[in-house]
């Protein structure tokens, strides 16, 4: 179970989770939205790791960082279409980026479609509060500045309700509170899914 204590900051969080789930992926690794690359760092040195990301600038960043990475390339791509092929990834990265996904059930279902059998999505998303809270109301507020600002983010995105409908298998699920701006608990979800092994393994 991650052991990520609650009200840390955002940052924290955020560094604490990826010394904990990314340090043993090994084999072909893809990191979706790999922006400006802190997944790398924590990536054993034999995982090939492919970053998937759609922006321009992010993308240029990336191919500086992983020019002397070997087997690492990086794919100027959104996660609702993927540009590889079928159960190809050993594992895969998926961190803040589903609050900005314009379909989340078609992400899910591209992430399912390039992982190996028995491979390993590894996730840390902030997400909707509970329904009916405070904190609910404001997210749903902010949602239409925040995807302006940035890069399509919606804080309202109920990402754990699109994790439970995804034809993962959900090995670890927890929420977690994180301390934001203005000492603000701003809610995360961390997963371990796994596709499941084939019947002829």
């Amino acid at each position: 179970m991650f052991p990520a204590a609650e009200r840390q900051a955002v940052h924290a969080l955020r560094v604490q989770w990826r010394a904990y789930a990314l340090t043993d992926l090994h084999g072909d690794v893809l990191d979706v939205g790999a922006g400006e690359g802190a997944s790398l760092g924590a990536l054993p040195h034999d995982a090939r790791v492919t970053c998937l990301e759609p922006n321009a600038r992010s993308v240029r960043r990336l191919r500086a960082l992983t020019a002397d990475r070997p087997g690492a390339r990086v794919l100027p791509a959104p996660v609702e279409d993927i540009p590889l092929a079928d159960a190809s990834m050993d594992a895969v990265i998926c961190s803040a980026v589903l609050c900005s996904a314009s379909d989340q059930d078609q992400a899910l279902r591209e992430l399912h479609r390039v992982l190996r059998p028995g491979g390993r999505l590894v996730m840390l998303e902030h997400v909707a509060a509970e329904r009916g809270t405070w904190m609910r109301r404001g997210q749903r507020l902010i949602a239409p500045a925040s995807r302006w600002l940035d890069r399509g983010c919606d804080p309202a995105r109920d990402t754990e309700a699109a994790v439970q409908r995804s034809a993962f298998t959900v090995i670890e699920l927890r929420r977690i509170a994180a301390r934001g701006p203005f000492g603000l608990d701003l809610p995360h979800l961390h997963a371990v899914l796994a596709r499941r092994p084939s019947l002829n393994q």
